[in-house]
């Protein structure tokens, strides 16, 4: 094998296991947007009364909105851009149910229905969610 081969080979199999510096500048930056969202998301107390629910989704809508912004303001390397491209369909998903549930609500809808049928239709878009930051190796983001 010629030197140029061995010298393509080993530097192929050392980027395997290395993300390049974008990749790592994407983690770091979504890390950050996503914890501040995280500490403002553990501000927000549970209704005590399900009356109050619509204000409690109101709330919560507001960190995520901000969040889901500034997180489409990041740019994903190429070889990423498809699992954060899922990430941020995932939460937009999630945001427009939030904000379907208030309207219902503010409608005079049963909150303790509407919560349950919220529930059910978050779950696969918090799945696809998880699994996407997951992937992009940004714990922060995932399973809040």
């Amino acid at each position: 094998m010629s030197r140029v081969a061995i010298a393509a080979a080993v530097l192929a199999v050392a980027g395997c296991g290395s993300s390049s510096p974008s990749a790592s500048r994407l983690r770091q930056q979504a890390t950050v947007i996503c914890q501040r969202a995280a500490t403002q998301s553990n501000q927000i107390m549970a209704p005590a009364l399900p009356s109050d629910t619509a204000a409690f989704l109101r709330r919560g809508a507001v960190v995520l909105a901000p969040e889901l912004a500034a997180l489409r303001m990041l740019k994903a390397p190429a070889d990423a851009a498809s699992s954060y491209s899922a990430a941020l369909a995932a939460m937009s998903r999630q945001l427009n149910l939030l904000d379907g549930t208030v309207r219902d609500l503010d409608h005079r809808a049963d909150p303790l229905s509407v919560i349950k049928t919220l529930q059910r239709r978050l779950a696969p878009a918090e799945s696809a969610e998880n699994a996407a930051w997951r992937t992009l190796d940004v714990p922060a983001c995932a399973s809040r």
